[in-house]
């Protein structure tokens, strides 16, 4: 037990240390150490590999979500263009026909 002890405070000691001797911009860097591992795994992977398949494969939908998203965000600021166009009119109608009538009050 006391060794468990021992050798936890001792983990925790060095832990402590480092994170104060490191900088932080090397902490960043550690940080950021997983990611560019698996990048270079995967440049070295076959290009039929699954991971590099799937990858690829998530990339061209991201893209294709991007065009559609486009398309309809267009789409989207033409109909708002054209809807007040079309109730301009029915506008104008309703306040001709509310001024024609005379008030019951």
């Amino acid at each position: 037990m006391r060794r468990v002890l021992l050798l936890t405070a001792i983990v925790f000691g060095g832990v402590f240390v480092a994170r104060r001797l490191l900088t932080a911009e090397r902490r960043e860097g550690l940080s950021r150490l997983p990611g560019t591992l698996m990048e270079r795994c995967m440049e070295l992977m076959p290009e039929d590999s699954p991971p590099k398949v799937m990858t690829s494969g998530i990339q061209r939908m991201q893209e294709q979500n991007e065009e559609l998203l486009a398309l309809l965000r267009e789409q989207n600021d033409l109909l708002r263009e054209r809807l007040p166009a079309e109730k301009a009119p029915a506008r104008t109608r309703r306040q001709a026909k509310e001024t024609d009538e005379p008030s019951s009050d």
